[in-house]
C-alpha cells in the first residue's frame, strides 16, 4: 500500500506535536469541506420518500422465501378477492398487475386492438400515457385541464367523436393534483358516445379523502376502467404492484389484463397486506401531503409563485416573472431537482414532490434566496 504509507512517511522527522497539530488541521480543513457541501434533494421522483411499512417487506419476504423456486399463483385469486371485498365488488371485476402503469399500457392495446382509435387524453396528464396509446396503434388527442387542475369534463366529452375509443384522466391528477368529484365522472359517462371507456387513473387515490374514492363507481358505469397503484401511498414503487377494478360484466376484458405469467408471489403478499391495514398509515401520510401543500402555499401567498389546489405530494409551480426551465435551473443551483413542465409540453411550470417539513423549509427558503417567494 505505497499511498497509505507515503501518507504517514512524510511525518517522520517532525516532531510528534507538530504532527499532531498538522494532523488536526487536515480533519478539520475536510469537516470544513463536508460542511459546506450541500446534500441534493430529489423533489423530481413522485414515489413517496418513507420506505413501505416494514409489515409489507416482512410479508413479501416471506413469501420469497416460502416459495423462491415456484411461479406465483397467475390468477392471484386470494388478493383479488380481499380488493373486491374493500370496494364492494366481484373478484371478476379485479386484475392485479404491474402497476397502474402496466395496466393502463395493456388496457391500450385492448381497448386499441386494430389500431386508427383515438383516446383523448386530459393534459397535462401521466407522462407515458401518449406514447402507450402511440405503441397501441392509437391516437393520442391532448385536452387541456380545467383552470383548477383537474380534468376538464365538458372538454374531454367535446373531444370524443365516432374514432375515440376512450378517454383518460387523472384524479389526483400527475402532476398537477387536480381531482374530479363522481359527479363529474358520471356526467362524462352520460355524454360520451356509445362504446367509448373511460380510463381513470387513480394512483394517488389514497392522497384522497376516503368518501372521496371513485373506485366504486366502475360497479355502477358500464365502460370505466379505474387504475390503482401500490406505488404512491403505500411507497411500494420497487414492486410494480397495481390492479385494476372494471364493471362485474366486463370479466373478459379485466382478465385480458392480467400479465400472462402472473403478478410475483412477494408483490402480492404485499399488496394484500398493504391493501388490509393500510388505514394504520394511510391517514398520516394524507394528512402529511395535505399539511405541506398547506404550508407551501401559505409561503408563496402574495408572491409571483403558485400552484393548483388539489390532493397529494405533487404541485404544479409557476411564476408570472420566471418561465419553468429558469425556475428549475435556478433550484438546481441549490441541488433541489424538480421535475421541467416541458416533459409535458409546458415551458411554464415545474412539477415539485412534496416531501417533509424539512424539504418544504429547503424549497421555500431557496425560492426566498432568490427572490420568489413574498
Amino acid at each position: 500500500m505505497p499511498g497509505f504509507l507515503d501518507y504517514y512517511r512524510q511525518f517522520e522527522e517532525m516532531p510528534p506535536e507538530e504532527v499532531s497539530r498538522e494532523l488536526r488541521e487536515r480533519r478539520d480543513e475536510e469537516k470544513a469541506r463536508m460542511l459546506a457541501e450541500v446534500p441534493p434533494l430529489d423533489l423530481a421522483s413522485p414515489g413517496w420518500h418513507e420506505p413501505p411499512h416494514p409489515e409489507i417487506v416482512n410479508a413479501a419476504t416471506f413469501a420469497l422465501r416460502r416459495a423462491v423456486n415456484a411461479y406465483p399463483d397467475a390468477s392471484a385469486a386470494p388478493l383479488r378477492e380481499l380488493l373486491a371485498a374493500l370496494h364492494g365488488t366481484e373478484p371478476a371485476a379485479v386484475a392485479a398487475g404491474h402497476g397502474a402503469g402496466g395496466l393502463l399500457r395493456t388496457a391500450c392495446h385492448v381497448l386499441l386492438a386494430g389500431g386508427g382509435g383515438e383516446v383523448a387524453i386530459a393534459w397535462p396528464g401521466w407522462g407515458p400515457l401518449p406514447r402507450l396509446v402511440q405503441d397501441a396503434g392509437g391516437v393520442p388527442v391532448p385536452v387541456p385541464l380545467a383552470p383548477g387542475g383537474g380534468a376538464d369534463v365538458e372538454g374531454l366529452i367535446e373531444a370524443a367523436g365516432p374514432r375515440t375509443r376512450a378517454v383518460a384522466l387523472c384524479s389526483p391528477n400527475d402532476p398537477t393534483g387536480g381531482t374530479v368529484s363522481a359527479g363529474d365522472v358520471r356526467r362524462l359517462a352520460d355524454g360520451l358516445p356509445g362504446g367509448t371507456w373511460i380510463l381513470l387513473d387513480a394512483a394517488l387515490a389514497e392522497f384522497g379523502e376516503p368518501a372521496g374514492d371513485l373506485t366504486g363507481l366502475a360497479g355502477e358505469l358500464e365502460r370505466l376502467l379505474v387504475l390503482r397503484s401500490f406505488s404512491k401511498a403505500h411507497a411500494m414503487a420497487g414492486f410494480r404492484a397495481g390492479y385494476a377494478v372494471g364493471p362485474a360484466a366486463e370479466a373478459e376484458l379485466l382478465a385480458r389484463l392480467t400479465p400472462p405469467q402472473g403478478v410475483s408471489s412477494p408483490a402480492q403478499a404485499g399488496m394484500a397486506w398493504a391493501a388490509e391495514n393500510g388505514e394504520r398509515y394511510l391517514p398520516r401520510r394524507r394528512a402529511a401531503a395535505a399539511r405541506e401543500r398547506e404550508r407551501l402555499a401559505a409561503a408563496l401567498a402574495g408572491s409571483a409563485l403558485a400552484f393548483p389546489d388539489g390532493a397529494g405530494p405533487l404541485a404544479w409551480l409557476s411564476s408570472d416573472a420566471h418561465d419553468g426551465p429558469a425556475l428549475a435551473a435556478h433550484l438546481a443551483s441549490r441541488r433541489i431537482f424538480v421535475t421541467p413542465g416541458t416533459a409535458w409540453g409546458d415551458d411554464r411550470h415545474v412539477r415539485v414532490t412534496l416531501r417533509n417539513d424539512a424539504a418544504t423549509d429547503r424549497l421555500v427558503a431557496a425560492l426566498d434566496e432568490l427572490g420568489f417567494s413574498a
